[in-house]
């Protein structure tokens, strides 16, 4: 399997191969300093240590921007201005390369005031000395080298018009100042707008320029990022030219006195057609049948493909048609199937389910040997032969002969045994029966191979999707299906006719359970059928079939009126079109000018909730026409019937589809094209919100990027938790490479893959096998953060494909709809970007050990109960891996302390060992009062006793005997001196009876105040400050603190074994020398 290049994030290299396939970027020095930059700059600022903390946060009531985001904000903003200012023809405003390169550098540092961790009022204090270091750090002495330290320091002073100095400032500072205080500005806006300081800063630029905008509500993915992109290119027809991408809209530039407003309908009606453009170009998939072909549904039940009507929105008619003719030929249907014979119980299953025939059921089944890869009788492998099955049968329904299997011949001979399984490509259930029907009916034997099968689904899908209407719009010659779609594949007139007189018959056996087996003797004529001296099925290209059945179709349609097929078309479209006008005036701005009801629905939505359907299930929208609703397929959806908790009363059949809105309904069906998951419900989605914006050029190599995410990519989740703790901050950078890696699991698909002209949003879908519901969000929560991490974007995750949640709505840097309780009270259901870090720690931390105890996802429910119900986490469950481990001591012990020993020398792991994971996990999980008290004691106790082994029993003993002389003091009360005297006493005549395999040393035997020392702080420390002073609590609470005990113990027993082994020498040494000389 090739795995691209693993990394989800805009680096150098992109944006080289962006410039090189596009002319007009390849003669930009804009676009050639964008790629230095990259190259020169942002890899030296990622390693920082400053780039992922808060450029704004939601704590000074701003919507969370990491510094990296901000400065690459301004970066692009600098770039595409210049560009603009050539594209508009102000050559003498622009910035030459060298100036550029300046404005950049200076811009960089712009930010200097929040990275040395001073007081508001001293932030501002930066010497020339310290403005230089960062320049350094950030790689922008070799990248500018024409700017200096008071160059750095004057845009560290001066660029906050509020605040910092303003006087004495770097004549070079001064003359780009008015590009570094815009780009600051756009750099930190949230949606695109104008407003009076905007133009005055663009006015010291050039006063012949002007701010233009548009927004638009609905966010739905890639629909919403194709009207947007519709919307840039109308704009462009006015001479505005595209600056910066929101979530919302589009920040334009142009020449003042522009107008650029709606004022009619015909202004509405002119952006449709501009979307309308961009969706047919937006994809290969749309307009080819090569492509568009994979994107057809498959319905077993009826034995046909076929395509949701919003495909002829999409490619129209013809280019559907041209997709079921492809799939025909290209659609291999190579899937083992499976024949079980139970002739003990007398029962045939096809694929687990008992074949049915309606009269005359048959009485023989035989299967030729070349149609069979392998035969078992009872389990064992015997050789591949002919085999006939003798069967009678049962009408079980009513007109419906269940087939039961007497005897069994192979190659004449009857087995001696009770079950066979024969397995084979073609063998379906269809075949199993209804060959015979036609075999009997028509004197054609379509055999068992498999190659029928495709042609045959895809002939009886375009009865249904094309001949059936057609015969009801009363555009065909005859009213009977078979003969027109005989007539259409060719069909030779005697068999079309023979086969038509039969469907006439009231009790027609070829239809059945939506079945139409027609179908399969059409299929079996064209790949019979001599052309040119060679058959059909032996033609030597799969091209040459697809061409030669577009002529005999396209000749067949040649024969229809025009108007017919308009119509025909027209119904499969309605009511697109038309909901796509009243979509776009209700939603869309164009500086501050609106058309909001210049298109309606046909139906209100206060109509709709009296009649109790009409409104998207999904957005909440009105649906266009109550009497035409969209119901996407399953398959495209991805989803239940009703996307909802409240199930309706009475049986199955009575349950409501999926109403949803015709955009939904459109955006359903370019992702079904985009991600190519062919089936599955219950996922979760990633809307990924660029923070703040992107531009035309990056927007698009970022959706290039994310395709990256697609049925082959693997995401190593235990890789990206090992890297988080290798580190002590955050790296996040570091981790891109795990989303896309040659191990792990397939998890994330990219929604809009291979698609292009997409502004604004970026979704991903989260599709791993799901174990139960709590892991399944806390993975998806885990995988979220961290591609918000890599990619800077803010992040939604829902349920629902089509996220409602604007961000505009939610300043946090990730926003959960509806979490699952136990993953909510862990993070939340907004994380902000101060506590981004801390979670994805968290959450490594769960993982990295729980996969240490055991590989499997679907535990992760006990591990994070363990956090919410255990005082102590990470050592509860660093005890259950040593249990895992008994009987392999020496690996537990390296990989708890993060090394190995070789000799005297250490090698140390690339992460922490789990006793820091352990105790970590405890300190965000767990007491901070009783872990510092615990690890206190521990720190004591190593100087009572120091436990030989690793066993919990020996760890813990210290405090578990002290526990015990609590307990035995019963439920009067005591003086602490007599709890201290009883917990020392029975710790020394612990010690006392312990054996040499219990401890190395025992220090406090022989120094009893080591002892009551430890009995002193047990008291005071766990006793009275944590148990409250009651052996009750004590008792409640004394297996959660054994654990921490546990931990707190490992962690220091290095360094004590060490520290009193050199005590005990150095006193046997001084004893030695103390002894007098014979």
């Amino acid at each position: 399997m090739s795995i691209r290049k693993p990394t989800p994030l805009i680096s150098a290299e992109e944006i080289h191969e962006a410039i090189e396939k596009n002319f007009a970027l390849k003669n930009s020095d804009s676009y050639s300093i964008l790629e230095e930059y990259y190259l020169q700059v942002d890899p030296f600022f990622q390693e920082s240590g400053v780039a992922y903390g808060p450029a704004k946060s939601i704590e000074f009531g701003k919507v969370d921007q990491m510094m990296i985001g901000h400065i690459r904000n301004g970066v692009w903003a600098i770039i595409e201005l210049n560009e603009a200012l050539k594209k508009l023809g102000f050559q003498n405003s622009c910035l030459n390369r060298d100036a550029l390169k300046e404005t950049v550098a200076l811009f960089v540092a712009h930010e200097l005031h929040k990275l040395n961790n001073k007081d508001w009022k001293d932030q501002f204090d930066i010497s020339e000395i310290e403005a230089l270091e960062w320049a350094k750090k950030f790689g922008l002495l070799e990248f500018a080298p024409g700017i200096n330290g008071r160059d750095y320091q004057s845009v560290a002073v001066a660029n906050h018009q509020k605040t910092g100095y303003h006087s004495n400032l770097s004549p070079k500072y001064t003359l780009y100042k008015p590009w570094t205080y815009l780009a600051d500005t756009l750099a930190s806006i949230e949606t695109p707008q104008t407003s009076e300081s905007m133009q005055k800063q663009l006015d010291s630029i050039n006063e012949e320029l002007d701010f233009y905008y548009h927004t638009f509500e609905e966010s739905t993915g890639i629909l919403s990022n194709l009207v947007n992109s519709g919307v840039a290119s109308w704009a462009e027809t006015k001479g505005l030219i595209p600056l910066l991408i929101f979530e919302k809209g589009i920040l334009y530039i142009g020449k003042y006195g522009i107008e650029c407003k709606l004022s009619n309908v015909h202004d509405i009606e002119e952006i449709y057609d501009q979307f309308k453009n961009k969706l047919e170009e937006a994809h290969p998939a749309i307009s080819d049948p090569l492509e568009l072909y994979k994107s057809k549904n498959v319905d077993g039940s009826k034995g046909l493909y076929k395509y949701d009507d919003v495909y002829f929105f999409y490619s129209g008619l013809k280019n559907v048609l041209r997709g079921l003719i492809t799939a025909a030929v290209l659609e291999k249907d190579n899937k083992n199937r499976k024949i079980t014979l139970d002739l003990k119980d007398h029962a045939i299953y096809v694929d687990g389910k008992e074949p049915d025939m309606k009269y005359p059921p048959a009485t023989v089944i035989d299967v030729p040997s070349k149609y069979i890869s392998s035969i078992k009788a009872d389990d064992k492998d015997t050789s591949i032969e002919d085999i006939s099955i003798l069967c009678k049968n049962e009408e079980r329904k009513e007109g419906k002969y269940t087939l039961i299997p007497e005897s069994v011949e192979i190659n004449g001979k009857k087995p001696e045994c009770s079950k066979i399984e024969i397995n084979g490509t073609g063998l379906m259930t269809s075949q199993v029966g209804y060959r015979l029907h036609i075999k009997q009916d028509f004197d054609i034997d379509i055999g068992w191979s498999s190659e029928i099968i495709s042609y045959s689904r895809a002939i009886s899908g375009i009865r249904m999707l094309f001949i059936d209407p057609l015969i009801r719009l009363k555009a065909l010659e005859s009213k009977n299906s078979v003969i027109e779609t005989c007539k259409m594949f060719g069909v030779n007139p005697e068999l079309a006719q023979n086969l038509a007189k039969h469907s006439l018959n009231k009790d027609d056996h070829h239809v059945v359970g939506g079945f139409w087996n027609y179908s399969y003797v059409i299929a079996h004529d064209i790949l019979e059928r001599n052309i040119d001296g060679v058959l059909f099925k032996n033609i030597s290209t799969d091209l040459e079939k697809v061409r030669y059945l577009e002529k005999l179709v396209f000749e067949y349609l040649n024969g229809i009126p025009a108007e017919k097929l308009y119509e025909l078309e027209s119904n499969y479209s309605y009511p697109y079109r038309d909901k796509m006008l009243v979509w776009i005036c209700e939603n869309l701005d164009f500086n501050n000018s609106m058309l909001y009801g210049a298109f309606k629905n046909r139906s209100t939505k206060f109509e709709s909730y009296l009649k109790g359907h009409g409104v998207c299930k999904l957005t909440n929208d009105t649906l266009y026409d109550l009497k035409s609703l969209n119901a996407p397929s399953q398959a495209m959806s991805m989803l239940k019937y009703t996307f909802s908790n409240r199930l309706p009363i009475g049986p199955p059949q009575t349950k409501p589809k999926l109403e949803v809105s015709v955009p939904v309904m459109i955006e359903l069906g370019l992702r079904r094209i985009g991600h190519s998951i062919k089936s599955g419900e219950d996922k979760l989605y990633y809307k990924l919100i660029p923070d703040h914006f992107y531009t035309p050029i990056l927007s698009e190599i970022f959706s290039q990027l994310l395709g990256m995410f697609d049925e082959n990519t693997q995401t190593s989740v235990g890789s990206i938790s090992k890297s988080v703790l290798s580190s002590n901050e955050p790296n996040y950078h570091h981790l891109a490479k795990h989303l896309v890696s040659d191990q792990g699991q397939k998890m994330l698909r990219y929604t809009a893959k291979g698609f292009k002209s997409l502004f604004s949003t970026y979704d991903i879908v989260f599709n791993k096998s799901r174990e139960n519901d709590t892991e399944y969000w806390f993975m998806g929560t885990y995988i979220g953060m961290i591609l918000a991490a890599t990619t800077g974007c803010r992040l939604v995750i829902s349920e629902n494909p089509i996220c409602m949640t604007k961000g505009e709505e939610f300043k946090e840097l990730i926003k959960l709809e509806s979490p699952y309780a136990p993953v909510k009270k862990i993070f939340g259901d907004r994380i902000p970007l101060s506590k981004l870090y801390t979670s994805i720690e968290i959450a490594s931390l769960v993982i990295n050990m729980g996969y240490e105890y055991k590989l499997d996802d679907g535990l992760m429910p006990k591990y994070l109960q363990k956090i919410r119900n255990h005082m102590f986490p990470g050592s509860s469950l660093l005890k259950d891996i040593q249990r895992q481990y008994q009987g392999h001591t020496g690996i537990f012990v390296n990989k708890a302390r993060g090394y190995s020993k070789s000799g005297d020398e250490i090698v140390y792991d690339d992460s922490i060992g789990l006793i820091e994971q352990a105790i970590k996990l405890d300190k965000f999980g767990g007491n901070m009062t009783a872990v510092s008290s615990i690890h206190e004691l521990a720190n004591l106790g190593l100087k009572v006793a120091i436990p030989k082994g690793y066993e919990p029993y020996r760890m813990e003993k210290l405090f578990r005997e002290s526990v015990k002389a609590i307990l035995a003091k019963k439920q009067d009360k005591y003086e602490k001196d007599d709890y201290v005297d009883a917990v020392a006493g029975r710790l020394l005549k612990m010690m006392r009876r312990a054996g040499n395999d219990q401890f190395y040393y025992v220090s406090g035997l022989y120094d009893s105040q080591k002892t009551q020392m430890f009995a002193e702080a047990f008291v005071d420390l766990v006793f009275y400050k944590i148990a409250d002073g009651h052996p009750g609590k004590l008792k409640q609470k004394a297996n959660d603190l054994s654990d921490g005990f546990y931990a707190a113990t490992l962690y220091q027993w290095d360094d004590a074994f060490k520290s009193t082994k050199e005590e005990i020498e150095k006193a046997k040494l001084e004893k030695k020398l103390q002894e007098p000389k014979l």
